[in-house]
C-alpha cells in the first residue's frame, strides 16, 4: 500500500495579461461629447449591479452546491486565485505506516547468535541473524523458536545497545522462543488481536531483513486460518503450522521473530515464514497469530514448557492415494496411517486406513484439518471422532492428553 503524505497547496500569482489567472476587466468611455447626469446614474447603477451580481455568482452559488470558492477556481488544495493566503495543512498528520512504525519500531530487537553446528570441516560456530519484539519491561523477548534453535551464544541489540541474551524455553510445535535480556524498564510493544481483522486490512511488518534492523514494510492482510507443512529444519521431520496469517507485507529472512502488526500498532502476529521460489520474499509471507503467541509465550515462561492436546495419530490427505478398499473413492477426510500405541486414539480403537471424516460432527476434508482443529482443543478436552472403515462409519470419543515431548 502507498504512503500518502500531506502537502502544502502552492502560492500561484497570475501575471496581468490575457494569459494569466486574473483577467483585466476595464469599461471603455464615451467618445465625442459628454454623458448626461441621468446617464452617469444609470451607468454608476450598472456598475454596482455588476459588481453585486458578480459577488453571488462567485460565493453565495457555489456554498448553495456545497463548495467553496476555492472548489470552483481551483483544485481544492490551492488557495483561491485572487488571494495570496495558502490554505494550510498539519504538519503533524503522518501517514498510517509511519504512524506504526514511530509506535512500534522501539519494541522490535535485533538478534544475533552463534549457533553450533555438527561439522568436523567446520568452525564449531556459525552466524544467524532474527528478529524479536519486546513482550515485558523486565527483558522478555518472543521471537521464532528456528532463530535461536542451537544457539551457543545470543547477542540482543535493544536500542542502539547490544546485550547478551539466554533462551528461557522454545517451543517447537508452534515454532515460538522466549529469551531475556538483564534490563528493566524496556518498551514492551502492546499485544492486539485477531478476531477483529479482516482480509484486506493494512499489515505493517518490522524486523531486521538481511540484517538491516527497524526495516519497516506494508502490505494487506492476505488471508486468515492458512495451514502450511514444512521439513524442520533439525529432524526433517515434516511440521504442520496451523491457523497462521497470510500477508503480501515484503518479509524475508531475518524478518523471522519480528512483528506484524495492524494499523493501531498492535501486535497481530509474529513473522516466521515465506513460500518462495528464490528464497526472498515473493509476496506470500506467514505470521503466527498473536493469541498463539501470547499463550505460548506465557507458558514458557511461568513452566518452562507449553502443553499441546494430542490424540495420538499420523495421517494424511485423503486424496494422497492412501486409501485402499471399499474406502478407496473417498477424496476427502484424514487417513489415519499410524496410531501410537498407548494413545487416546489407540485406547478407543482407531486404526491404520481408518478415515476420519468429521470431529465433533464438523466435517473435516484434510489431515491438516485435523490437526488444526484438535490444537485449538485444551489437554483434558473431550473429543468425538467420525471415522470410515471398509465403507461403514463409526463413531468414537477420546479425552485429549498433553502432548509427549518426544
Amino acid at each position: 500500500m502507498e504512503e500518502k503524505f500531506n502537502r502544502e497547496g502552492d502560492e500561484r500569482i497570475g501575471s496581468e495579461d490575457s494569459s494569466s489567472n486574473i483577467y483585466h476587466t476595464g469599461f471603455g468611455t464615451v467618445q465625442g461629447g459628454r454623458l448626461g447626469p441621468g446617464i452617469k446614474l444609470v451607468a454608476v447603477v450598472a456598475l454596482i449591479s455588476a459588481l453585486f451580481g458578480a459577488l453571488i455568482v462567485a460565493f453565495l452559488v457555489p456554498y448553495m452546491y456545497g463548495n467553496t470558492p476555492a472548489g470552483v477556481y481551483g483544485n481544492g488544495n490551492a488557495a483561491s486565485v485572487n488571494s495570496k493566503e495558502i490554505i494550510k495543512v498539519d504538519r503533524g498528520s503522518v501517514s498510517p505506516v509511519t504512524a506504526v512504525a514511530k509506535k512500534l519500531q522501539p519494541s522490535i530487537v535485533n538478534i544475533r547468535i552463534k549457533q553450533s553446528i555438527k561439522d568436523t570441516f567446520h568452525p564449531d560456530v556459525i552466524g544467524g541473524a532474527g528478529s524479536g519484539v519486546i513482550f515485558s519491561q523486565d527483558g522478555y523477548i518472543v521471537t521464532n523458536n528456528h532463530v535461536i534453535s542451537n544457539a551457543k551464544d545470543i547477542f540482543v541489540t535493544v536500542g542502539t545497545e547490544e546485550v547478551k541474551g539466554k533462551v528461557v524455553a522454545a517451543d517447537k510445535e508452534t515454532d515460538i522462543a522466549v529469551i531475556k535480556v538483564d534490563r528493566t524498564g524496556l518498551p514492551a510493544a502492546e499485544f492486539g488481536s485477531t478476531k477483529k481483522i479482516q482480509v484486506g486490512d493494512l499489515a505493517v511488518a518490522i524486523g531486521s531483513p538481511f540484517g538491516f534492523e527497524h526495516t519497516v514494510t506494508s502490505g494487506i492482510i492476505s488471508a486468515l486460518n492458512r495451514t502450511v507443512s514444512m521439513p524442520d529444519e533439525d529432524t526433517k521431520e515434516v511440521k504442520t503450522y496451523t491457523n497462521l496469517i497470510q500477508t503480501d507485507a515484503p518479509i524475508n529472512p531475518g524478518n523471522s521473530g519480528g512483528a506484524l502488526s495492524d494499523v493501531q500498532g498492535r501486535i497481530v502476529g509474529i513473522n516466521t515464514l515465506i513460500m518462495s521460489t528464490s528464497g526472498v520474499t515473493e509476496g506470500v509471507g506467514f505470521a503466527i497469530p498473536v493469541e498463539t503467541v501470547v499463550s505460548v509465550a506465557r507458558q514458557l515462561i511461568e513452566k518452562g514448557k507449553a502443553s499441546h492436546p494430542y490424540m495420538g495419530i499420523l495421517g494424511q490427505n485423503a486424496d494422497s492415494g492412501v486409501v485402499v478398499g471399499k474406502d478407496s473413492e473417498i477424496k476427502k477426510g484424514a487417513v489415519v496411517v499410524e496410531v501410537v500405541k498407548g494413545s487416546p486414539a489407540d485406547k478407543v480403537g482407531i486404526k491404520a486406513q481408518d478415515v476420519i471424516v468429521a470431529l465433533d460432527n464438523t466435517p473435516v476434508e484434510s489431515m491438516d484439518e485435523v490437526i488444526a482443529d484438535v490444537r485449538q482443543k485444551k489437554v483434558g478436552d473431550k473429543i468425538k471422532i467420525t471415522y470410515l472403515r471398509g465403507g461403514k462409519q463409526n463413531t468414537a470419543e477420546l479425552t485429549l492428553v498433553e502432548k509427549p515431548r518426544s
